[in-house]
């Protein structure tokens, strides 16, 4: 009988000190030969000489016949705080994992060394996913999930850290819509991962608050890096290229949490963004022009700085109302629809807007391409507006950034921030988390 590779110090005391002192433990992962009960040892090291490393309270060595019953058994018999431990290889799956303890780590021993791999899955929504507060997931891989990659609802305070998730096939309807997908949470910590392949955002959190996105990669998604319906996130050092669109900072209608904003997206790399779009039909990011570095779409009080956008073929950035004209009806009297008081300002634009997508002309008046780097869909709420430079979009210190103000709304278009009120600014936001 092969092994099944899962160790922890709880089993050695059971073990010892009751039934096994009588029906014998060998240290393959069972209480007898005959059976197929995965196992616990101590620290030290299983009769085949594998070693729990340290840190770890369970441990599956290496893959098996049984990848899913392995894991998924170490992830339910873990107490609150546990640690659960994979080693180097490819261990496949064929059913959703859950994790729903309290303060558990997840841990490989590296995105390149450790894959979950879902390419056989036929039952479940998601690769893993999470109810538990407290979760860490790091040093892993999940791949070609049916679904999401990874997906936590209605949790506080979880962390993915030096993780991957990929779909191998490159632009495909077929693979998961989100890559990461923490929705509803409190308390959201991204670091060090990267994302390939989604067919809607490759790292996405949603209607979530306090939240943190740095030094992480996206690329081949539709949308790169998305904070919808979020408020206060930090998005920062991440390299978002050849994506659809690289960033987006969006508030949609019909959702239990409205009214997202704040979000404070600095010193990132968002360059590149052309991939045709591949979202599925009828979605909201099947809408997204290819080409566009940045969209805010509908959200409040975002700060843009100190980014480097380069190569998207339609703009730097635009900042859109949600538009009836171009997207579809909803029926949500609390929705607010406007795009309002952003402050984009200290970034570096480049070789944006050559070659646009139709609906990105659309939107900057079919003029002559190359397209300008900053757009505003010139859309304000008059009931706010009395507020004056509060809810203005402002512009500046964008170095030689082209600006466009495309008066969708009425008026008069405008190339120059002061005669439409742009040449503004805003207070600076604090980073979040603390």
């Amino acid at each position: 009988m092969a092994s099944l590779r899962i160790f922890s110090p709880r089993y050695l005391t059971a073990c010892l000190f009751g039934f096994g002192l009588a029906l014998g433990c060998n240290g393959s992962g069972s209480a007898d030969a005959e059976s197929d009960t995965a196992t616990d040892s101590d620290s030290g090291s299983d009769s085949d000489g594998v070693e729990l490393p340290e840190g770890c309270d369970a441990y599956i060595a290496a893959p098996g016949d049984d990848d899913q019953a392995a894991l998924q058994g170490a992830l339910i018999d873990a107490a609150d705080g546990a640690t659960v431990c994979v080693g180097e290889g490819t261990f496949h799956f064929n059913t959703e994992v859950t994790i729903t303890k309290t303060g558990l780590t997840l841990r490989g021993a590296g995105a390149d060394k450790t894959s979950l791999d879902f390419a056989e899955q036929d039952l479940g929504a998601n690769g893993i996913l999470i109810t538990g507060d407290e979760v860490v997931l790091e040093h892993l891989k999940v791949v070609d999930s049916a679904g999401d990659g990874v997906r936590a609802n209605d949790v506080s305070n979880i962390t993915f850290r030096d993780m991957a998730v990929e779909w191998t096939a490159d632009a495909s309807v077929e693979s998961g819509a989100y890559g990461l997908y923490p929705v509803g949470c409190t308390g959201v910590t991204i670091q060090r991962v990267w994302v390939k392949g989604a067919r809607d955002a490759g790292i996405y959190v949603g209607q979530s608050t306090k939240v943190l996105v740095e030094d992480s990669e996206a690329y081949g998604n539709v949308a790169g890096i998305e904070i919808e319906n979020t408020t206060d996130s930090t998005v920062r050092r991440n390299h978002a290229h050849d994506n659809t669109a690289g960033l987006l900072i969006f508030n949609l209608p019909g959702l239990p949490v409205k009214d997202g904003k704040r979000c404070n997206a600095y010193e990132n790399i968002i360059e590149n963004n052309n991939l045709p779009n591949f979202a599925e039909d009828g979605t909201i990011v099947s809408e997204v022009p290819y080409g566009v570095g940045a969209f805010i779409l509908a959200s409040d009080g975002n700060e843009f700085h100190n980014n480097t956008v380069r190569g998207n073929d339609s703009t730097g950035i635009a900042m859109v109302s949600y538009n009836l004209d171009l997207l579809p009806s909803y029926d949500d009297p609390a929705f607010d629809r406007y795009c309002q008081g952003n402050h984009v300002h200290d970034n570096t634009f480049e070789g944006n807007g050559t070659d646009p997508d139709v609906l990105a002309l659309v939107l900057a008046g079919n003029m002559t391409p190359p397209l300008p780097d900053i757009v505003d869909d010139g859309c304000t709420d008059p009931d706010l507006m009395v507020m004056g430079d509060a809810m203005a979009n402002c512009i500046g210190d964008n170095g030689g950034a082209a600006y466009f103000w495309a008066a969708m709304c009425g008026g008069s278009s405008s190339a120059d921030p002061m005669e439409v009120g742009a040449a503004c600014s805003h207070s600076s936001l604090p980073d979040v988390p603390e």
